[in-house]
Order: structure tokens, then C-alpha cells, then sequence
């Protein structure tokens, strides 16, 4: 059913890891906060324009969007997502010329979007912290926020709580529009999205996120909030 809302009956490529590959841990120590690893080639003949990324048997299956916009290429994406039982995760890119590639992995886990949410800790709604490596080739972008999914229970109250999550992200790299991703409930709280390229990114780097519920606007550049 996702197949065909999203790609009709296109084929898909399966097979060639060295174009793009996926990396999930088959058993994850924390369903909530899973570590989920996309790399790419930086193919001139094959460029990727959207990637998305599915976990089959969550409530809302589609995780995130990601549009490649910038003319420097992504290689490495990592981020944290739940998961909420034993599941198929898959990547499918796009490239320009109308391809359709897609990696899979399997992962046992349960409870990932039901999963409390954690104690309270520092920081504040939205906050952003930005890191980049030493050699400017990647970043690191740590945004505050509950992420909530709807499908989890407040330990104090025993009242459901109401999903509310980081529903866009935005990267801007040197003025110009890098990485676009919609995202939604199925984001680890406090969302971490690393990105990484092979050659070092266009400076000032600014990452912008927007609240699903309040629709504030949270932006941090070059590690300053």
C-alpha cells in the first residue's frame, strides 16, 4: 500500500550498497531512540534528489522526507527514530533522471512510540545545538524537544499525550538551501540529525525547525542558538 501511494508500480533497484545503503540494528537496545544510518555515493551520472524513509509497522509508517537541494552532496545522513514493534525499515531515493532505489532492514523492538517520555532535563523548547567536525565536512544539529507521538501516557497524570513534534527541518549552508525534511512522530525525542558530506560545507551554516503545534519557528546558526 505504501508502494503504490507513493511510487505506482515504478521498479526499484535493491541491490547496489555502494550507490546507497541503510544501517539499523537488527536488535535495539532503546525503541525509542534507535540509531538509523543512510550513506550515499556522490555519483554525478546518478544524482539523489529525495530520500524517504518508512518503518512499515508504525502508526504513521512515513518517518521523514529528506530533499536534497544544495549543490553540495550529502553523503552520510544519521538520526534517532522509534520504533514501535517488530518491522521492516526502509530507505527509497529518487534521483533526478526518475530512478527509484531502495535498502531495507529488519529490526526487533516494541513500544517505541508508546515509550514515556523522558525526565525533565536543562534546555528549552527548541533549543538547537550545532557541532561540526574538525574538518568542516560534517554537522550535527541536537534539537529540544519532546517529539511526543500521541500514543504515549503521561506517568504523572495517566492522561494521554497529545502528539507534538518537529514537523520540518531545514539546512541552509553558505546562503543557499542544503538538506529540506519533513518529518513527523515517528523522530526519537530530542531529535539529532547528523549530516555529512565529502567535502567541507558551505559556511554560515544555519538549521531551522518548525513546531507541528505552536508552528514557532527555531533556528540556530553555526552553534549559536
Amino acid at each position: 500500500a505504501l508502494r503504490s501511494k507513493h511510487y505506482g508500480d515504478k521498479p526499484m533497484g535493491l541491490v547496489d550498497e555502494t550507490y546507497m545503503s541503510l544501517e539499523v540494528p537488527s536488535n535495539t537496545p532503546d525503541p525509542a531512540a534507535t540509531p538509523l544510518t543512510l550513506r550515499f555515493a556522490d555519483d554525478d551520472h546518478r544524482r539523489i534528489k529525495r530520500v524517504r524513509v518508512f518503518i512499515d509497522n508504525n502508526p504513521s509508517p512515513l518517518v521523514a522526507t529528506f530533499e536534497f537541494a544544495g549543490a553540495t552532496p550529502l553523503t552520510e545522513i544519521n538520526l534517532r527514530v522509534r520504533i514501535d514493534r517488530f518491522t521492516s525499515v526502509r530507505a527509497i531515493a529518487e534521483t533526478a533522471d526518475g530512478g527509484l532505489e531502495m535498502r531495507s532492514g529488519w529490526v526487533k523492538a516494541s513500544g517505541g512510540c508508546s515509550a514515556p517520555p523522558g525526565a525533565a532535563a536543562a534546555g528549552v523548547l527548541g533549543e538547537i545545538r550545532l557541532r561540526a567536525s574538525a574538518d568542516g565536512k560534517s554537522l550535527q544539529a541536537s534539537i529540544r524537544h519532546p517529539n511526543s507521538s500521541g500514543f504515549q501516557i503521561d506517568p504523572r497524570t495517566g492522561d494521554p499525550i497529545p502528539a507534538h513534534y518537529i514537523s520540518h527541518i531545514r539546512v541552509n549552508a553558505g546562503g543557499n538551501v542544503l538538506l529540506d525534511a519533513e518529518t513527523g512522530i515517528s523522530l526519537s525525542e530530542n531529535a539529532a540529525l547528523r549530516i555529512t558530506s565529502d567535502r567541507s560545507l558551505p559556511q554560515p551554516i544555519t538549521v531551522d525547525a518548525l513546531d507541528s503545534e505552536t508552528k514557532a519557528l527555531y533556528t540556530a546558526t553555526n552553534g549559536r542558538r
